[in-house]
């Protein structure tokens, strides 16, 4: 990241603000310059491609490259607006994204048969049991809303198994399906791939830890 990025950034902040004030509709159109600008690179790349047969080529890849810098400064402009540490905002976030794509690049085709990923399970009777027993002190308790990982985890991966069994009608596999997306979802993956196999993936690795 340029070493001049913030110190420049902010320097168009305090001219801003002292030009327009630092009000909500301030805070919109710094919003709204970052869409400008992201059009702005949009018509460029379409003008590099000549996809306008009356205008032909009328851009560079270079001329792309900068009107995508132009957005990185808008939206950095702009983050001032809803952050009092955008440097601490957006490296927190890089860094989310660096982890993200780390655990996908670490094991993007690690999708362990259903034999290996359940080796250790319990029975699926114990299974049922420990899942309907820890969501009915949820919620006799009240003492959360049910969205620990490992119940949604086991929660998926034992109607996984009864889905896989074949014995609980057609629906089986669609309940299955649904808690593999939730627990998906709760982990926000990255991954793109069947969410059945995925649970399948989480299990063992949590399993294995255990």
């Amino acid at each position: 990241m340029s070493a001049v990025l913030w110190p420049v950034t902010a320097r168009i902040v305090t001219a801003l603000n002292q030009a327009n004030g630092m009000g909500e509709h301030e805070a919109a159109m710094r919003l709204m310059k970052v869409v400008e600008e992201a059009g702005e690179a949009s018509a460029a790349y379409i003008g590099m491609t000549g996809q306008n047969p009356r205008k032909g080529v009328t851009h560079t890849r270079a001329d792309v490259a900068d009107e995508l810098c132009d957005v990185i400064i808008a939206a950095t402009v702009a983050l001032h607006a809803f952050t009092t540490t955008p440097p601490a905002v957006l490296d927190a976030k890089l860094h989310a994204a660096a982890r993200r794509l780390h655990e996908v690049e670490v094991e993007p085709t690690a999708w362990p048969t259903p034999e290996d990923a359940y080796a250790t399970a319990p029975t699926i009777v114990c299974e049922i049991a420990w899942t309907a027993a820890v969501a009915r002190t949820v919620a006799k308790n009240r003492s959360g809303d049910g969205t620990d990982r490992d119940f949604w985890l086991r929660k998926a991966a034992v109607l996984d198994r009864i889905a896989l069994q074949g014995t609980a009608g057609d629906d089986a596999g669609d309940v299955a399906t649904n808690a593999a997306q939730r627990l998906m979802d709760m982990d926000d993956a990255s991954v793109i791939c069947d969410p059945r196999h995925y649970v399948r993936q989480q299990y063992a690795r949590w399993a294995k830890h255990q």
